[in-house]
């Protein structure tokens, strides 16, 4: 007979021989104040990991696993054979982006497994200070050529029970263009879509940030919540289209994206890391004919534009005003994308955007358009013309649109509605870029999921939207200043964010109305404002009518703000309800601060400046009420790093500043 002591030190000798059997390898960040475990063993999970900040739990230990077709399992009795610790510091500059230095310091691991049938995988770790990254990769073998993955199955299983903002999502073919909730972890539901970036913040302000980076011939991550006790999620791979149990298709050398986690005191200091940049690849070749800068985009007036018929003489007077308009105000494009009638720029004879007509054709021009005339006029302004074109209509003539671009002095595209991210449709953007590259044009996505950090590797790549943005309010009034916060402290973290900027025309809540023709915005005139400094964006709208902007309160800021940073600081704010961002730019700083519905007083250290005392023009809310979107008072002072700005933001207001350094006496 067995005795229940007796029973108690069998199963305490049995779990002593399973962690006997246990092995662990830990990899610290620079600073000790991060670190990533990963164990293997012989029950599930097989391969896990753990995160640790400041030596608490941040993801307690999560599962990590892929299925590969004819494999099956990769961490179901995998035997680790091989682990490689090193650690890494290198300096580098870009083209443009949120600072123009990036250092990529950290260390790493790379853990080598056996499967059951010998074939060959690995993991491989980076710790930085502020967070970690992880990826599963495919070498080169003769017992795996064909990697076919069926579904990845990594885990975050985030401790406590977190504040979480989320995306939901619908499915794998969306535009990503959504309102974003935010509820207690225990409290999201289940089975649902997310997408990244997803943020998590605990009581304390310590935060979370899910994403991936370096997508490249891959499928898109989105995240689900499992279990209805535990704060687990769970990734989920967007699958080829027809073919829903394959999301991968390559032959090795193969490997995943990174799988990042984010770490900071606060969220908003994940607007000054530059984790997701580091973990792309360099830019290849020369890309000094890039030339980031504002640009119009008469799109957003509607129909307002092309009230007389579409004609060779009247097209050209409607662009004629824009490009008369950027180029006296230094606005470096001007957007064309289609004729009255709804009618693209290009050969089409049905009207429309959404979907690729049979007779689209890129290479042409319309004959009502006289797009010769335009490029040429633009040319004697100095204002680059860029064009739209549905994704599909492009990619059937790729190299001749291109080669016919560059030929007629083109500076960039608009590429729009590929409102997927599986691996077919990211080859097909990689494509895109490639050839964009070769013939010296800049792209910018639209309709299209979020970015991560490809910039880095196509610094031609200017921008995604991949957000419910601005354009919105055209037909609803979804796009309110609480949503806008919400972006910035989400969307926007993971990299430049188009969000059709440049509305001058605010209206008060009680009065807003949507309207295709001429649209009106929701949130004061210095919110929008704000948002050319808190937004990375290295080609923003100016989307309004020209005689919206000049002689108004206001627009010099707008002129002057640049569209690239040698610096960026988080100043103040509280994830959903405000957010202020300090960039700069020479020896000049630029302050942007966006607040929801709730008007509220902060203040804001400066303790960013330095030993260099600076005169500061401060652009202010000039109704507290919000009543009054479009008053604004100016002020100038002189600040240093000792001084405190108060300041009283509107409902659904903001501010902006610029601090230029006084010389001394």
């Amino acid at each position: 007979m067995i005795t229940r002591s007796a029973a108690t030190l069998l199963l305490l000798a049995f779990a002593a021989l399973i962690q006997a059997e246990e092995r662990t390898t830990r990899i610290d960040s620079p600073d000790g104040k991060v670190a990533a475990i990963v164990t293997t063993s012989d029950v599930a999970p097989y391969v896990s990991y753990t995160v640790e900040r400041n030596g608490a739990e941040v993801v307690a230990p999560s599962a990590l696993d892929v299925r590969l077709q004819w494999i099956g399992s990769l961490a179901d009795g995998a035997e680790l054979v091989e682990v490689d610790q090193d650690k890494f510091d290198t300096t580098s500059t870009m083209p443009w982006g949120k600072a123009r230095t990036i250092r990529d310091h950290g260390s790493t691991a790379t853990l080598e497994f056996l499967t059951k049938g010998k074939a060959r995988w690995r993991l491989a770790f980076r710790v930085y200070n502020d967070g970690v990254a992880f990826r599963y990769e495919f070498p080169k073998q003769t017992e795996l050529t064909d990697v076919v993955v069926e579904a990845e199955q990594t885990e975050f299983r985030l401790t406590g029970d977190p504040s979480v903002t989320y995306l939901p999502l619908p499915n794998f073919t969306s535009t990503h263009e959504g309102l974003y909730g935010r509820l207690p972890m225990s409290d999201l539901p289940e089975d649902q879509l997310f997408g990244v970036p997803l943020l998590a913040v605990r009581e304390d302000g310590d935060s979370v940030m899910i994403t991936e980076a370096r997508l490249r011939d891959y499928a898109g991550m989105y995240l689900e919540r499992k279990g209805a006790s535990d704060a687990i999620f769970t990734s989920r791979l967007s699958p080829l289209p027809g073919k829903p149990s394959q999301c991968v298709v390559a032959t090795a050398p193969h490997s995943s994206p990174w799988r990042v986690v984010m770490l900071a005191d606060h969220p908003g200091r994940f607007i000054e890391s530059q984790l997701i940049e580091q973990l792309n690849d360099p830019a290849e070749g020369d890309f000094a004919w890039l030339e980031p800068g504002k640009t119009t985009f008469p799109w957003w007036n509607g129909e307002i534009e092309h009230g007389k018929a579409s004609t060779p003489d009247n097209n050209f007077e409607v662009n004629r005003r824009y490009i008369d308009f950027a180029a006296r105000n230094g606005i470096a494009y001007h957007g064309l994308s289609s004729v009255h009638g709804d009618r693209p720029w290009h050969v089409q004879e049905d009207p429309g955007f959404n979907w690729p007509r049979p007779d689209a054709d890129t290479r042409v021009a319309r004959d009502d358009l006289d797009l010769p005339r335009i490029l040429a006029y633009a040319e004697s302004k100095g204002v680059g013309i860029r064009l739209w074109v549905h994704w599909k209509s492009l990619y059937d003539h790729l190299e001749e649109s291109f080669a016919n671009y560059e030929q007629w002095g083109v500076r960039g595209l608009m590429v729009d509605f590929m409102d997927r991210d599986d691996q077919e449709m990211i080859a097909i953007q990689e494509e895109i870029l490639q050839a964009a590259a070769r013939h010296q044009l800049h792209i910018q996505f639209h309709g299209a999921s979020k970015p991560t950090g490809e910039h880095r590797t196509y610094p031609n790549l200017f921008n995604r939207e991949g957000a419910l943005n601005l354009e919105f309010l055209k037909w609803s009034d979804t796009c309110t200043p609480p949503h806008n916060v919400n972006i910035a402290y989400t969307r926007a973290m993971a990299g430049p964010t188009d969000y059709h900027l440049g509305g001058f025309n605010a209206v008060a809540r009680s009065q807003f109305q949507p309207q295709n023709n001429r649209p009106v915005v929701l949130g004061t005139r210095c919110h929008h404002l704000a948002m050319y400094v808190v937004y990375l964006n290295p080609m923003p709208m100016v989307a309004d009518v020209p005689e919206a902007y000049e002689g108004e309160p206001g627009f010099d800021f707008l002129v002057d703000a640049p569209t690239t940073w040698d610096e960026t600081r988080f100043v103040a704010g509280e994830d959903g309800k405000y957010l202020v961002v300090a960039r700069r730019k020479g020896d000049a700083w630029y302050l942007g601060g966006m607040n929801d519905w709730n008007a509220r007083t902060v203040e804001l250290p400066l303790a960013f400046l330095g030993n260099v005392t600076y005169e500061a023009r401060l652009y202010t809310d000039g109704d507290p009420s919000g009543n009054s979107p479009n008053a604004m008072k100016q002020r100038t002072m002189t600040v240093d790093a000792r001084s405190k700005l108060s300041l009283t933001l509107a409902c659904g207001g903001g501010f902006t500043a610029i601090l230029h350094p006084l010389q001394a006496e």
